[in-house]
């Protein structure tokens, strides 16, 4: 694996150089993005871009658990040590933490929010939290969109104690993961970086090959836009990115608190290097790296211990008639839901029978199961009592013959109430609300 020295980082430009894969996002410099102002440009954000007429969550993460503890591992992988296994070292941005999977690092407060911490220890270094959707096939369908959306607070932190932060909510194709060494062809779209404190959100496409190419590798087509009035750093914000597969040529737009701020279209490139980098699924990935060839290192003044703080990560998609399928929530439970059933051994063939299993204090695992039948994908539409709607892919148990969700955050006496949506044999399928209650 060819590593790339630094470029020189000329002062104000915020530019951000490395040496290989995975977020290695200096900003190109705007005057020469001018030059393809057809193709991507910065926008107003006080013009918002019309936004389809109709959204669907596919997907989420709200966070809900309880103080201290970590991640579900149903929606979540953590990245540890300092590289991916055989991936260049130091994530290949020069950062200097080390990502652990421990609650020191990563965790839910308590309060509707994932904290991802940096500390430095006695001795001077540092440890962080770097987590990774296991999903890897949020794609765009052919003649639709897709969103990523996240709500959050940049690490509290400013002036030289900011020194070397660099909080990032981001996506990778999902060839990348496994591979390690196809960046930048595999695709990157930053939905938000900001390094050192500054009251900046940096949103980037990367594409292609390195050094140069079609996306000015290693810089990246990007733009970037201050949070107002609050600061990235005193409030929570929203971040967003779309890809739109609606339009001709397609394009990806990048959102603030709701405001488009910059925009790339298909024709800045090629259309191998599009296809390659954006019409495929991704997997989203939050972190808070610190030091690096962007921010540079942390000094002695760098603040110890300053999360970021997520609210939320939400996926949706809409229209389109690719081969993903688009989960569309079934409506909404009425005053009366179907009580579940107790499960029994009986499976009537071309039926199902489904059901929820109490997994621990505070866990549950919806399921579902075909009955002499084969269902193309299940969707589980699911509400705790006092929260919304969830809408989210099962995964299949080949051992029980089951398509499983495991839901957490829950206590004794909570009611849940649930529905599937299913395909089978190439048509899909709404089941009645039933409920459940955590004993």
């Amino acid at each position: 694996m060819q590593m790339f020295q630094p470029k020189n980082r000329t002062n104000g430009s915020q530019q951000r150089s490395s040496h290989i894969p995975l977020r290695i996002t200096v900003l190109a410099i705007l005057g020469s993005l001018a030059l393809a102002a057809l193709s991507f440009a910065s926008l107003n954000n006080n013009v918002p871009h019309a936004r389809a007429a109709s959204w669907t969550q596919i997907w989420s993460d709200e966070f809900n658990g309880a103080a201290g503890t970590g991640l579900n591992n149903s929606n979540w992988l953590y990245d540890l040590g300092t590289s991916y296994p055989g991936g260049a070292g130091n994530w290949g941005t020069g950062e200097v933490e080390s990502e652990t999977n421990s609650t020191a690092n990563v965790y839910q407060d308590g309060s509707g929010h994932l904290a991802i911490k940096p500390i430095r220890d006695a001795n001077g270094n540092w440890t962080s939290g770097r987590v990774e959707t296991q999903r890897t096939n949020f794609a765009a369908p052919a003649g639709g969109m897709i969103a990523f959306e996240a709500s959050l607070q940049m690490p509290n932190v400013t002036g030289a104690q900011a020194q070397g932060y660099w909080p990032a909510f981001w996506m990778l194709g999902d060839s990348f993961r496994g591979n390690y060494t196809n960046w930048p062809m595999a695709g990157e779209i930053d939905g938000m970086e900001n390094v050192n404190g500054t009251n900046m959100e940096y949103g980037t496409l990367h594409c292609g090959y390195m050094p140069g190419g079609p996306c000015n590798e290693t810089n990246g087509l990007g733009g970037h836009q201050p949070c107002a009035p609050t600061t990235c750093q005193a409030a929570f914000h929203t971040y967003r990115v779309e890809i739109d597969r609606s339009t001709s040529p397609e394009q990806i737009r990048w959102y603030l608190d709701g405001n488009q701020f910059w925009q790339v279209s298909a024709n800045s490139v090629d259309a191998t290097t599009w296809t390659n980098a954006v019409d495929h699924g991704f997997f989203v990935i939050l972190n808070v790296a610190m030091g690096g060839s962007w921010p540079g290192n942390p000094s002695g003044a760098t603040a110890s211990g300053v999360p970021m703080l997520i609210d939320y990560v939400r996926v949706f998609t809409s229209g389109g008639s690719g081969s993903t399928p688009t989960p569309v929530p079934s409506s909404t439970p009425g005053s009366t839901p179907t009580p579940t059933p107790t499960p029994i051994s009986n499976c009537p063939s071309g039926s199902f029978i489904q059901g929820a299993d109490s997994t621990g204090a505070s866990t549950a695992t919806p399921w579902f199961k075909p009955c002499d039948w084969t269902a193309g994908y299940v969707i589980i539409h699911y509400i705790p009592a006092g929260q919304g709607q969830q809408n989210v892919y099962m995964t299949y148990n080949a051992g029980t013959g089951h398509w499983e969700y495991p839901i957490g955050g829950l206590y004794t006496g909570q009611n849940l109430q649930y529905s599937f949506t299913y395909q089978k044999q190439g048509l899909q399928y709404d089941t009645p609300w039933y409920s459940w209650t955590h004993p």
